[in-house]
C-alpha cells in the first residue's frame, strides 16, 4: 500500500533534484535488457517514471510479469522508488509523459502545489463556449488548438505556479466552458490472464517472416482472383475456414448483395496498422502518426493492426483471412503507442483528422472508465458531420463483475457500442454491459498479425471494427442514410438473445449483417406504442428515433433510473431546413400520474425533470389538434444523481459531523471534482480503520484522512473499482477529517454509482456525548442517527435534546442496555414539563409512545438504577413529518389533492394522523365530503327518520340528510342506506356529477371501453368524460365495478371542482 503524506513544504523535492536522473527514475538500459525488455519499453517506463499515481498501479501489475529476474526487480524496485518519491515529494502530482527536457521544469511547477488534494496531470484542455470568447491568457502556455472543438491544450507557463490557483483563475474567466484535464487512455486488449485457455495451433501463427511468403502467394493467385471475384460469392482466402465469426454474424451471405464498399473511408483510431501487410496494403489509404508526427502509422503494438483485419483484409485474394469487406479504404490514425496508450487529446485529435480527411466511420478500440466532457464534445462534433463513431465496450465484466461498466466513448449516446458474444450466442461473460450498449458481435477472431502474419484475438474490441465493417455495407447499399438511421437499422436487423427488445447484457442483439444490408429502415420501429402499456423501452443513456404521424399518435417510452436524480431528454424534431417545426408536448409519468409536460416549439430542446428511482414513462404527442403531418425526432437521455444525504460537504470547514462510532455512510459524486468531507471528534483514544469501496468501475475510491492540525495522510492503491483501505490506525482525543472523492480523475465529472465509507472503531466505551450531564448540556440529537452512550456511575444522567422543525410524529427508542439494568427515559418540552416516559425494564430496550409534537426545542434524560460502561446504549429519534396533519401521504401520487381539500376543510383523516389514502371510501364518508365541498342550500323537509341504519347521533346523519335531499344520492330498498358499505368507481362518478350538478347525456358511444352505453351510470359518465372532468385508466378502460379509494374519491372531486 502507498501512503501519501501530502504537505506544503518543497525541500524534499530539491532533495530529489540534487540526487540527480537515477534517482528520479531512469534505468540503464543494459538493466532494462537484462531484464527482457525492449529499449522501447524502457523509454516508456523512464517516460513515465514520475507519472501520476494511477502510473503505479500500472507498474505494480507488470511487476508480476517480471519476477524470477534480479533485473527485473531492480528495475521495477527503481521505477517504483521513483514513484513513491515523486508520491511523497509532490503529492501525488507529477506530470505523466514529458519529453525529457521538459522534465525538470514540469516537477518545479508541480512542487508547488504540493499539499493540494488532486493529482494534476501534465496538460489540461481548456474549452470556449465560443470561439469569438477566446482571448490572450495570463500565465498560460497553449500547446495546441484544436479550432474545430473550440478547445486548446494548455499548462502553466511558470513552472512555479500554483496549479490550482491557476485552474481556478481560468474556471472564472468569462466564456470558458470548462478546463479538464488531459488523462490517459487506453487500447481495450484482453489481460493475458483473462484470455481463453490455450494458444493458437500451429497453423494459426504465421511465422514472423510470412510477410514474404504470402506475397508470392499474392502475384501466384492474382489471375485467378481477378477471374473468380465477378463469378464467385465464396472467398478463395485459405484461412477463411478459421474465420467461424464470419457465419456467426451473416457476413458471408451478405457478400452475396454486397462486400465492396470503397466510397467511403474508415479511420481506425488505433496503435497503427502494420503498413506493409500482403492482406491490408491495398486496401489502405493514408493516414496519420500523431505518436510521433512526420513518421508513418505504422504499427509497434499489433492491436490495430488485428482491428483493420476484421475490417477490410483484402477478400478472395487467395492468401490469409478475408476482412467482411472485401475491398475498402482503410486510414489508420495512430493515437496509441507501442504499449496501447494515448492522452484524451491524442484521442479527440485523431478523431478530429479523421473528420477533416473525409472519413465516414471511425473505429475506436480504447475505452476509459472515464467521463469526458472533451471526448464528449468531439463526439457531437463527428456527429454534426454526418460521421459514424463505433466503440468497444469493454473487457472487464469478469474482472469487475457487477461493477463493470460500458466504457467511454462507447458509452456516448451517439457511439455505437459492440459488446462480445461467444461462439454459441451467449454474451461472454467479460463483455461489459450496461444500458448504453447496441450490439454484441463474436468475442472470438481470427485476423492479420502484424509482420504479415495472422492470429487468434479476442475481446470487444476485435467485435466493434465487425460492427464498423457493417455499417460501410449499410453504406454501399442506402448511400442517404444518416449516422442515426445507420445506427437504428443495425439495432433493428440484430438478432434478439436476451430479454426481448434492448437488454443491458447484449444491447439489441447479435450483429446481423446480412440482415442490415436488405431491410428496410423502419422509420417508427418502436410502434405499437401508443399507449403507457405499450410503452417502448428507452435505454438510458442512448438515443432513439421515432415518427408522429399526426395528432392522433401517441408515442410512449419506458425508462428507468436507477436512482433519484435529474433525468435530461435532449429532443431534437427532424424537419427540413427552413420549414417550420409542429409544435410538440412531452410528459412525464410516474405510477400512471402525470408529473410533469414541457411545450416544445423549436427543434431542438433540452428538458430536465426530477425523478425518483424507478420508472417513468415519457410521452411525445403533436399539440396541433388539426395536423397529419408527420414529425420524424431524436430523443437522448442522460441521467446525473441528486446529491447524497451528507451534502452540503465539499471542503473540510463543511465537513459532515459523524459519531465516534463504527458505521456504514453511502454517498455519491454528484457534480464535477466532487470532494466529500466527514469529521468526527473522539473523545477517547481507540483503533480505527477505514476502507472505501465502490458498486462501479467509473469510480476510483479515493480516500485521505487527517486529524486536526496535521498532514493529510493519502490512500490511493487500488485501481478503477476496487476497494481502498486504510491500515489500522491509533486515534487519540480529537477531531479527525475524511475525504473520500472519485479519483479517476483530478476533475472527476459527475458519475452514476455509489460509495460506500466503512468506519470500523473501537473504542474504550468514554461517553461520547458528555459533559450531559444537566439540561443545559444536553447534547443535540437528529432524527434516523443512532447515538451511543453510557452510564458511567450510578449518579450519572445523559441529557439530550432535539429541535423539531415542523409538526412531526415523534418517538424515542433505546436499546443496547444490559438486562439487568434498569433505564428510564423521560421526555420534557422546552418549559421542563415532562409529556412522556418510558423504562426498559428487564428487556434491555424501550420505545416511547408515538406522539404529535409542535415546533420547538426538547429534551430527553436518561438514567439508570446501576453504571454500565461495557457497552454502550444506543438512542435514536424516530421523527415523521406530517403533511397536512397526515403521515401516510408523503410521496402518495394524490398527495397534492389531498392537501389542497384539507386546506379546504373538506377532508379529514381517519384518526391517528392518518388519511388511509388506499383504502377504499365509504358512502357515508362520499357524502360528507360532497357536502363540504358544495355546501348544498336545503330544499324543503325531509323526512329525518327515513333510513333505519342511519340514527340521528349518527356522524353522518346530517351530510346523508343533505344529500339526500339535494337528489344527489339514495337510499336502498328497504329503508337502509348502508353507510359504511364501499362505493364502486361508477357510484363515485354519479355522485360528484350530481353534486357539481352535471346533466347525464344519452351516449352515443360507450364511454369507456370497460362501459357500454346501455349501463346504468353511461349517462353521467358520458357527460362528465365530454366536459373533461373524467378520464380512463388502463388504455381507455374506468373499472366501474372496482372500489373507489380515499384517494380515488378525492383526487376526483379536486378535479371536477378546480
Amino acid at each position: 500500500m502507498i501512503k501519501r503524506i501530502e504537505h506544503n513544504d518543497a525541500s524534499s523535492l530539491k532533495e530529489a533534484e540534487e540526487a540527480g536522473p537515477r534517482t528520479a527514475g531512469t534505468v540503464e538500459l543494459k538493466e532494462v535488457e537484462e531484464a527482457g525488455l525492449s529499449a522501447a519499453g524502457s523509454a516508456g517506463l523512464q517516460a513515465r517514471a514520475l507519472a501520476a499515481p494511477a502510473e503505479a498501479k500500472r507498474l505494480r501489475k507488470l511487476a508480476g510479469a517480471l519476477k524470477g529476474t534480479l533485473a527485473a526487480r531492480s528495475l521495477l524496485r527503481q521505477a517504483l522508488l521513483a514513484l513513491l518519491l515523486g508520491s511523497v515529494t509532490l503529492g501525488g502530482i507529477a506530470p505523466a509523459g514529458l519529453a525529457p527536457g521538459a522534465a525538470p521544469a514540469a516537477l518545479a511547477a508541480a512542487a508547488s502545489t504540493a499539499g493540494k488534494d488532486t493529482e494534476q496531470p501534465q496538460s489540461w484542455l481548456l474549452k470556449w463556449r465560443s470561439p469569438a470568447l477566446e482571448h490572450e491568457l495570463r500565465g498560460t502556455q497553449v500547446l495546441r488548438r484544436q479550432n474545430e472543438a473550440a478547445v486548446m491544450l494548455i499548462r502553466p507557463a511558470d513552472k512555479d505556479a500554483d496549479v490550482q490557483e491557476w485552474l481556478r483563475r481560468l474556471q472564472s474567466l468569462p466564456g470558458v466552458e470548462y478546463v479538464h484535464p488531459n488523462g490517459l487512455v487506453h487500447m481495450l486488449s484482453l489481460p493475458a490472464d483473462e484470455a481463453d485457455a490455450g494458444s493458437p495451433s500451429p497453423e494459426a501463427e504465421q511465422p514472423a517472416d510470412a510477410a514474404a511468403d504470402s506475397a508470392a502467394r499474392v502475384a501466384a493467385a492474382a489471375a485467378s482472383t481477378a477471374a473468380s471475384t465477378a463469378a464467385s460469392l465464396t472467398a478463395n482466402d485459405p484461412e477463411l475456414p478459421k474465420q467461424l465469426y464470419l457465419g456467426q454474424i451473416g457476413a458471408k451471405k451478405a457478400w452475396e448483395t454486397v462486400r465492396e464498399q470503397r466510397e467511403l473511408t474508415i479511420a481506425i483510431v488505433d496503435t497503427g496498422v502494420d503498413l506493409n501487410h500482403p492482406d491490408l496494403v491495398d486496401n489502405l489509404v493514408p493516414g496519420a502518426n500523431l505518436v510521433e508526427p512526420g513518421k508513418p502509422p505504422e504499427d509497434d503494438n499489433g492491436h490495430g493492426t488485428s482491428v483493420a483485419g476484421v475490417i477490410a483484409a483484402q477478400g478472395n485474394n487467395g492468401i490469409g483471412v478475408s476482412g467482411i469487406l472485401w475491398r475498402a479504404k482503410i486510414m489508420p490514425i495512430k493515437a496509441l503507442d507501442h504499449r496501447g496508450d494515448g492522452t484524451e487529446q491524442e484521442l479527440g485529435e485523431a478523431i478530429l483528422y479523421a473528420v477533416r480527411a473525409g472519413a465516414k466511420i471511425v473505429v475506436l478500440s480504447v475505452g476509459l472508465h472515464r467521463y469526458s466532457p472533451y471526448m464528449l464534445d468531439i463526439v457531437q462534433y463527428a456527429e454534426s458531420k454526418s460521421v459514424l463513431l463505433v466503440a468497444a465496450a469493454g473487457n472487464d465484466g469478469v474482472a469487475m463483475g457487477e461493477k463493470a461498466a460500458v466504457k467511454y466513448p462507447a458509452a456516448y449516446p451517439t457511439v455505437l457500442a459492440v459488446g462480445g458474444v461467444k461462439t454459441n450466442n451467449a454474451v461472454d461473460a467479460r463483455s461489459n454491459r450496461g444500458t448504453e450498449l447496441d450490439l454484441v458481435a463474436p468475442w472470438h477472431v481470427y485476423t492479420t498479425a502484424v509482420g504479415g502474419s495472422y492470429k487468434k484475438e479476442e475481446g470487444t474490441s476485435m467485435a466493434a471494427p465487425q460492427a464498423a465493417a457493417a455499417a460501410a455495407l449499410i453504406w454501399a447499399r442506402y448511400k442517404t442514410l444518416k449516422p442515426y438511421q445507420v445506427r437504428e437499422l443495425l439495432r433493428q436487423t440484430a438478432k434478439d438473445i436476451g430479454t426481448a427488445g434492448a437488454d443491458s447484457s447484449s444491447g439489441y442483439g447479435i450483429l446481423q449483417i446480412d440482415q442490415a444490408v436488405s431491410a428496410a429502415l423502419e422509420t417508427d420501429r418502436f410502434e405499437p406504442n401508443e399507449s403507457q402499456k405499450t410503452a417502448a423501452r428507452f435505454p438510458l443513456g442512448t438515443q432513439i428515433s421515432g415518427l408522429l404521424s399526426g395528432t392522433a399518435d401517441h408515442d410512449w417510452y419506458r425508462i428507468d433510473t436507477p436512482f433519484d436524480g435529474k433525468l435530461t431528454l435532449q429532443y431534437e424534431g427532424l424537419v427540413a431546413s427552413g420549414k417550420i417545426v409542429p409544435p410538440v408536448r412531452i410528459s412525464q409519468y410516474t405510477n400512471g400520474a402525470r408529473q410533469s409536460t414541457n411545450d416544445t416549439k423549436l427543434a431542438n430542446r433540452s428538458i430536465e425533470i426530477d425523478v425518483k428511482k424507478g420508472q417513468h414513462l415519457i410521452h411525445l404527442e403533436l399539440i396541433n389538434q388539426n395536423s397529419s403531418e408527420k414529425l420524424p425526432y431524436l430523443l437522448t437521455s442522460t441521467f446525473t444523481m441528486k446529491q447524497d444525504y451528507y451534502e452540503q460537504n465539499d471542503k473540510s470547514y463543511e465537513a459532515s459531523t459523524l459519531q465516534p462510532r463504527s458505521q456504514t455512510i453511502t454517498g455519491n459524486f454528484h457534480q464535477l471534482a466532487d470532494r466529500d468531507w466527514y469529521a468526527v471528534t473522539f473523545s477517547q483514544s481507540g483503533k480505527l480503520s477505514l476502507s472505501l469501496s465502490t458498486n462501479t468501475a467509473r469510480i476510483d475510491p479515493g480516500l485521505a484522512l487527517q486529524k486536526a492540525g496535521q498532514q493529510l495522510m493519502v490512500y490511493d492503491d487500488e485501481s478503477e473499482g476496487e476497494t481502498e483501505k486504510s491500515p489500522v490506525i491509533t486515534v487519540t482525543p480529537g477531531k479527525y477529517y475524511i475525504r473520500v472523492h472519485n479519483a479517476i480523475s483530478s476533475e472527476a465529472s459527475p458519475t452514476l454509482g455509489t460509495y460506500t465509507l466503512r468506519m470500523d472503531y473501537t473504542p474504550k466505551y468514554d461517553d461520547p456525548n458528555e459533559p450531559n450531564d444537566k439540561s443545559y448540556e444536553a447534547f443535540m440529537i437528529n432524527p434516523g442517527t443512532e447515538y451511543l452512550g453510557v452510564i458511567s456511575s450510578s449518579s450519572d444522567v445523559d441529557w439530550f435534546q432535539f429541535r423539531v422543525a415542523a409538526s412531526s410524529m415523534i418517538g424515542l427508542a433505546v436499546s443496547g442496555v444490559p438486562m439487568d439494568i434498569h433505564l428510564k427515559l423521560q421526555l420534557f418540552d422546552k418549559r421542563m414539563k415532562q409529556i412522556a416516559t418510558a423504562s426498559t425494564g428487564k428487556l434491555g430496550k424501550l420505545q416511547t409512545k408515538e406522539q404529535l409534537l409542535q415546533p420547538g426545542v426538547y429534551y430527553a434524560k436518561l438514567q439508570a438504577d446501576a453504571p454500565f460502561d461495557k457497552q454502550y446504549y444506543q438512542l435514536k429519534l424516530q421523527a415523521q413529518e406530517l403533511i397536512a396533519g397526515f403521515k401516510d401521504i408523503r410521496g402518495h401520487w394524490a398527495q397534492n389533492e389531498i392537501v389542497a381539500l384539507n386546506k379546504q376543510g373538506i377532508i379529514n383523516g381517519t384518526g391517528n394522523n392518518r388519511f388511509e389514502p388506499k383504502r377504499a371510501i365509504t358512502r357515508a364518508e362520499a357524502v360528507a365530503m360532497v357536502v363540504k365541498a358544495y355546501k348544498p342550500i336545503p330544499k324543503g323537509s325531509v323526512n329525518t327518520n327515513r333510513f333505519t341504519d342511519v340514527p340521528a347521533n349518527h356522524w353522518a346523519y346530517a351530510a346523508i340528510t343533505s344529500a339526500v335531499g339535494q337528489g344527489w344520492v339514495k337510499g336502498f330498498p328497504g329503508g337502509s342506506f348502508k353507510p359504511d358499505q364501499p362505493i364502486t368507481r361508477a357510484e363515485m362518478a354519479l355522485i360528484i356529477g350530481y353534486a357539481e350538478g352535471v346533466k347525464p347525456r344519452l351516449p352515443i358511444a360507450d364511454p369507456f371501453i370497460d362501459v357500454s352505453r346501455t349501463h346504468w351510470s353511461a349517462p353521467m359518465l358520458f357527460a362528465m368524460k365530454v366536459n373533461g372532468q373524467l378520464e380512463g385508466v388502463n388504455s381507455g378502460g374506468f373499472k366501474p365495478k372496482q372500489q373507489a379509494s380515499r384517494a380515488d374519491f378525492t383526487v376526483l372531486l379536486h378535479r371536477v371542482m378546480t
